[in-house]
């Protein structure tokens, strides 16, 4: 291996390195959620009715009231 293709190959291995270290330290501090955020145009969305989430059931129960 050569210097310029050591450098490149560095280079990449420690920008991947940071990706997945801030990827996990968000993760880990739960920065980023798998929350069901409900619009009112998703409403109709299949997603939406059979969600299982039990915010989204009384999300269904108190619009489908309305």
């Amino acid at each position: 291996m050569n210097r310029k293709e050591f450098f490149k190959t560095g280079g990449r291995i420690l920008l991947l390195s940071g990706i997945t270290a801030s990827a996990g330290y968000l993760i880990a501090n739960k920065k980023v959620t798998t929350d069901c955020r409900i619009s009112p145009a998703c409403k109709s969305c299949g997603i939406y009715t059979d969600c299982i989430n039990p915010e989204t059931k009384k999300e269904r129960e108190n619009s489908s009231g309305v």
